[in-house]
């Protein structure tokens, strides 16, 4: 049984796979096996990652018709035999020694059922810029609100994700409420050092052209309805800075796409979810330009 099960879900993204299992590959630390879902790819997909099995047998392929990338890691899940699960997205990377880094901190706290993350950096047309990383508070779920952490820096004791999964119809902030729900019951640790790449490319899901931010508005409404208790354990001013700032965040998305009045319907949103916010004078004056329908330019 490996130490670390690495889940890569995957959709048409071929080219990038090479570079992306080369990271795990590199790793300082060997006692791993990876996991590539295939979620329904119609490129070259299975024959890349099948010519890299006949090289390292650590690596499996498991294809599943298109499902989503939530429902492609809850498969990946199903099929890992390691103690703790990693989670790597398909245009991300490991830095050598992020398994090396996790092993030492895990051994070191003597291998707890917990949720642990790393620092990352960003990479931008192979250039990498370090982030400045809060460190985590003894108020996680404030923190984790305000500290999205992708799933490429997580590493989760198996046994936990045998009873918290990704929802699979939750889209872009998937990852977000499963950090909370697990936080209602288990630690987490954060580990200072840089370990990750995060790819920064005009396809990530997050980009504002793909309208990413009605996803997270979606995702959250399905969460607070399904899940009231864990809702209701998280102060009302969490939830109001949350739909507030995705809010601002569809705002932005219409303005991108010129269409002002669903921009002003948004932000008027915005303003009322945040009526606290440091930045309320600034989007009193975006409505003020929106309702005299000034030119598009200044709001970008």
């Amino acid at each position: 049984m490996p130490f670390f099960s690495i889940i890569i879900p995957t959709y048409n993204r071929a080219e990038m796979l090479d570079l992306t299992i080369a990271s795990i590959k590199n790793q300082t630390f060997e006692d791993w096996e990876c996991i590539v879902v295939d979620d329904g790819s119609t490129d070259s997909t299975e024959e890349v990652v099948m010519d890299l099995i006949e090289k390292d047998p650590r690596i499996h392929y498991v294809y599943q018709e298109n499902s989503e990338r939530s429902a492609a890691r809850n498969n990946g899940i199903r099929n890992a035999r390691g103690q703790y699960i990693c989670f790597l997205d398909s245009d991300d990377r490991f830095l050598d020694r992020h398994l090396s880094c996790l092993f030492e901190t895990i051994t070191e706290k003597k291998q707890p059922v917990a949720m642990f993350f790393t620092n990352y950096m960003v990479l931008k047309e192979e250039a990498m810029f370090p982030q400045k990383i809060e460190p985590i508070t003894t108020d996680v779920i404030n923190y984790l609100f305000n500290n999205p952490i992708i799933p490429a820096r997580v590493c989760i004791h198996s046994s936990i994700l045998m009873t918290e999964k990704f929802e699979e119809d939750i889209i872009i902030v998937e990852d977000l409420l499963l950090w909370v729900k697990i936080a209602q019951t288990y630690p987490i640790y954060h580990i200072v050092e840089d370990t990750i790449l995060y790819n920064l490319h005009d396809d990530n899901s997050v980009n504002i052209k793909n309208k990413s931010a009605q996803n997270r508005l979606d995702g959250l409404h399905v969460f607070c309805k399904r899940h009231p208790a864990i809702k209701a354990k998280i102060p009302a001013k969490i939830w109001n800075d949350v739909f507030g700032e995705t809010h601002f965040g569809l705002m932005k998305y219409y303005l991108y796409k010129n269409k002002k009045l669903l921009a002003f319907k948004h932000l008027l949103l915005s303003i009322l979810y945040q009526k606290n916010h440091p930045q309320l004078k600034h989007k009193f004056l975006l409505a003020l330009k929106l309702i005299f329908y000034r030119p598009i330019h200044e709001y970008q």
